[in-house]
C-alpha cells in the first residue's frame, strides 16, 4: 500500500442485530469503516469449515485485516483528487480565460457546493453521486431562484465533465438533474429605465458608471460584459462606429455613434490619452477588474430610488430589484419601438437575432403607451 493509507485500530465487535461479526478499522485518511465479515457469531459453519466461537472471533478479526488491505489497495489505485481540488483545478483554469464577473460566479458555485458537501469535499470526487447533486440542487432552489441554480449547476456541471473526460468517473452526476421551476411569486420581470432615470444614473453614478450607462446607451443597449471590457481601439473615429464582438453570442457589431455619444465618447478618449496608463486603453479600467460589477450597480441604483425592491417566501429569498444594468437593453429595445424605428433596424442595433426575444425587451411606460395611443384616430 502507499504510504500514508496504513490500517489502524482493527478490532472486531457485535451488533444486536446482526448474526455475523462486525469488522472496523481505521483507514490512512483517519477514517472509521465497517464491514461485515460473514463470520457467525456464535461459530459455525464459515467457507466450508466448522468453526468454534473462540475460532470464529480469530477469523473474523483475520477477515477484517483482509478487507482493509483490499479496501486501501483499490482507494490507492484510483484517482482520488478531492471535490475541492477539483474545484481549485478548475477556477485556476478559468483565470485570465473568461471575464472577472463569470470567473467570481464560478469560484461562488464552487464555495457553495463544497460549503454543502462539508467533510466530503475533502474526499474523492468520483464518490459524488447524483443523488448528491440533486440534494444540492434542492438545497440551493430553496433560497434562490432557478435560473441562478441554474448557473451554479451549468458550473459544476463543467466541472464532472472533465472528471468524466480524465477517466475518474464513468457518468456525469449532473446529467438527467432538473431545477424545480420558480413559482408564479418568484418571477420577476425587469422593467425598463425612464428617459429620466437615464439621465439621473449618467449625472449622478460615480464616473465610471455613469460612463458605462452612456456607452450601453451609445451602443444600443450591449450587455454589461461587452460595456466593461470596450477598449478605446474599438472606437473607430472617422466612421464614426464603435466595432465590438459580443461575449455571448460572438456576434460582430458596428454601432453608428449618434452625435452626442461621439462628441462625449472623443472627449473621454482624449482625456484618457493625455493622462495615460490602464485608461488609455480600457473605456473602463477600475470595473473591467470588478469582482461583482452588478452587485455593485444595483447597489447604486437602489440609493438613488430607483427600482421596486421586495422579498419573497417569508425572508428566505433573496432581495429583488426591478431594474438591473440589464434593464438598459430592455430600455433601448423599447425607445426604438417608440421612436417608429422598424423591428429589423431596431434588431440590428440591439444586436437580436430572434423576433421573440427582441419583443421580450419591449417593455414600455404608461405614458408611452398614452403616446401611443393618442396616435388612433378619433371616432
Amino acid at each position: 500500500m502507499n504510504k500514508g493509507s496504513e490500517v489502524k485500530n482493527v478490532i472486531v465487535c457485535r451488533e444486536r442485530l446482526s448474526p455475523f461479526w462486525i469488522g472496523q478499522w481505521t483507514d490512512g485518511r483517519g477514517r472509521r469503516k465497517r464491514r461485515s465479515t460473514k463470520v457467525p457469531v456464535r461459530g459455525g459453519v464459515f467457507k466450508g469449515e466448522r468453526l468454534t466461537a473462540g475460532q470464529a472471533e480469530r477469523r473474523a478479526l483475520l477477515v477484517t485485516w483482509e478487507m482493509a488491505r483490499e479496501v486501501e489497495e483499490e482507494y490507492s489505485g484510483q484517482d482520488n483528487r478531492s471535490v475541492r481540488e477539483v474545484c481549485d483545478l478548475m477556477l485556476g483554469g478559468k483565470l485570465g480565460r473568461v471575464t472577472m464577473a463569470t470567473y467570481e460566479n464560478a469560484r461562488t458555485a464552487f464555495r457553495q457546493f463544497c460549503e454543502f458537501l462539508g467533510r466530503r469535499a475533502d474526499e474523492p470526487i468520483r464518490l459524488v453521486t447524483r443523488a448528491d447533486i440533486r440534494a444540492f440542487v434542492d438545497a440551493r432552489r430553496a433560497v434562490v431562484r432557478r435560473e441562478t441554480v441554474h448557473k451554479a449547476l451549468s458550473v459544476i456541471r463543467a466541472a464532472f465533465a472533465w472528471v468524466v473526460d480524465t477517466g475518474i468517473m464513468p457518468a456525469n452526476p449532473c446529467d438527467r438533474v432538473t431545477i424545480p421551476a420558480d413559482t408564479r411569486d418568484e418571477k420577476v420581470v425587469h422593467e425598463a429605465f425612464t428617459e429620466a432615470e437615464v439621465t439621473l444614473l449618467m449625472e449622478k453614478l460615480p464616473e465610471e458608471w455613469g460612463s458605462a450607462v452612456r456607452c450601453c446607451i451609445g451602443t444600443y443597449g450591449q450587455r454589461m460584459g461587452d460595456i466593461l471590457s470596450l477598449r478605446w481601439e474599438a472606437f473607430d473615429w472617422e466612421a464614426r462606429v464603435v466595432r465590438m464582438v459580443t461575449g455571448k453570442t460572438g456576434r460582430a457589431l458596428a454601432q453608428p455613434m449618434q452625435g452626442w455619444f461621439y462628441a462625449w465618447a472623443r472627449a473621454r478618449y482624449e482625456e484618457a490619452q493625455e493622462r495615460g496608463g490602464d485608461g488609455a486603453v480600457w473605456v473602463h479600467p477600475r470595473l473591467r477588474y470588478h469582482s461583482n460589477p452588478s452587485a455593485e450597480f444595483t447597489q447604486l441604483v437602489r440609493l438613488h430610488g430607483i427600482g421596486l425592491v421586495g422579498e419573497n417566501a417569508g425572508g428566505r429569498r433573496r432581495v429583488w430589484h426591478s431594474k438591473t444594468f440589464h434593464s438598459l437593453r430592455a430600455t433601448v429595445a423599447t425607445m426604438l419601438q417608440a421612436s417608429g424605428v422598424s423591428q429589423g433596424m431596431a434588431m440590428e442595433l440591439v444586436g437580436h437575432e430572434s423576433a421573440a426575444v427582441h419583443a421580450a425587451y419591449i417593455r414600455p411606460t404608461g405614458e408611452q403607451l398614452r403616446d401611443a395611443a393618442g396616435r388612433l384616430p378619433e371616432f
